[in-house]
């Protein structure tokens, strides 16, 4: 059988492989990293960012701790391969002073990041491809560790170029993501709030006081200098179709509202 000759075929010299278990991620990820004009890039990445043999994909983690710092010291994006960066220098220029080195002095983990973000907008993806992206480059491998696009996690708002700011808790979601996993990303939301030294400031009241409304009138009249006495008085006067409140009453909503805002 005479086999057609393929145009494409060079291609198989770049192929990701893939790792997942989970066909939804799968198919995302196959059909990012499976475009002609992704895989034309990596040889230019490659030769950017230094990389003569690729890594295993268990050392993506100290790639940016150890071998930046050992291996470059500076690095030039090449633009002219994206269609797409006059789009990004009109609609977020603080990002495009970083693709093009302005503010770095030193090579940072931050120009890859730039360029990782730069290749998400050229394929049109979200930023949770971004870490896919780097294995993709450093090891010719990908899976789902850094893959999420349902997330429960702690935002520094400061690190997003925001005002300092205390850190909050968000889920981020996909069009891929399922109810079932935006609950199970809420539980996990739960534990964060409840286990994590950093979010241990806030303490809400997780169950309601019963009569909250009335406790928090009456902590007021006491505020005012009433007695306790005059409070439930006062109470019975406008509330007569109600149960009557009593002095202890009083003084009990009173003693309660005060422990809880002391909580």
């Amino acid at each position: 059988m005479k086999i057609r000759k393929n145009d494409k075929a060079y291609l198989q010299d770049f192929k990701i492989d893939i790792r997942t278990k989970n066909d939804v991620y799968y198919q995302e990820l196959a059909l990012l990293f499976d475009k002609p004009n992704f895989l034309n890039l990596l040889p230019n990445l490659r030769q950017t960012y230094g990389i003569a043999n690729l890594f295993p994909l268990s050392d993506i983690d100290k790639l940016t701790d150890s071998y930046f710092k050992e291996n470059l010291r500076s690095v030039t994006i090449d633009l002219s391969k994206y269609s797409k960066v006059d789009e990004v220098k009109e609609l977020f220029p603080e990002f495009y002073e970083l693709l093009i080195g302005k503010g770095i002095t030193d090579f940072l983990p931050e120009m890859l990041d730039a360029e990782s973000n730069l290749i998400c907008y050229e394929f049109n993806r979200p930023p949770y491809f971004v870490e896919p992206i780097y294995q993709a480059i450093f090891c010719g491998i990908v899976d789902d560790s850094y893959f999420k696009p349902t997330e429960a996690k702690i935002v520094n708002f400061e690190q997003m170029g925001s005002w300092p700011t205390l850190e909050r808790i968000a889920i981020f979601v996909s069009p891929t993501s399922t109810y079932e996993e935006v609950k199970e990303e809420f539980r996990k939301a739960k534990e964060l709030m409840k286990n994590n030294k950093r979010m241990s400031y806030y303490h809400a009241q997780v169950d309601k006081a019963p009569n909250i409304r009335k406790y928090r009138e009456w902590y007021w009249e006491r505020i005012r200098g009433k007695t306790y006495k005059q409070i439930a008085d006062e109470w019975n006067e406008k509330h007569n179709n109600e149960t009557s409140a009593s002095y202890i009453d009083a003084l009990k909503a009173v003693k309660t509202y005060e422990k809880l805002l002391a909580s």
